[in-house]
């Protein structure tokens, strides 16, 4: 069994055992799911929500966020734990997704890598 196959088999008996698992970081998107998991290491889910519901706003695309003075998206995620280099880690992030992918959060592993 090779490593693909060992993580669907897992993932199927995540899956089965936690049919109705989700996460509680709001999200309307996959990019916004990546900027909220960025902001949640050291910080509360509810949180991170609080602060993304007026971030989601201003910042709607990859290209938002790599646009963004630094210290400008350091003020907008200031209450969170590491807000300067959670600030410069968005940033890069939208920065390569914009440039690299076309603006859209690779969906596999594969697409990461090209």
């Amino acid at each position: 069994m090779d490593k693909r196959e060992k993580a669907r088999a897992v993932l199927d008996i995540l899956e089965r055992e936690f049919p109705d698992a989700k996460t509680a970081l709001d999200h309307t998107n996959p990019l916004e799911l990546l900027v909220s998991t960025i902001l949640s290491a050291q910080a509360t889910d509810k949180l991170v929500n609080k602060v993304t519901a007026t971030l989601f706003k201003k910042y709607r695309t990859a290209a938002d966020y790599a646009g963004a003075e630094l210290s400008e998206l350091e003020r907008d995620i200031g209450s969170v734990n590491f807000f300067r280099n959670k600030a410069k880690n968005l940033k890069a992030c939208g920065e390569r997704i914009a440039s690299a992918h076309k603006g859209r959060v690779p969906e596999t592993l594969e697409e990461l890598v090209e």
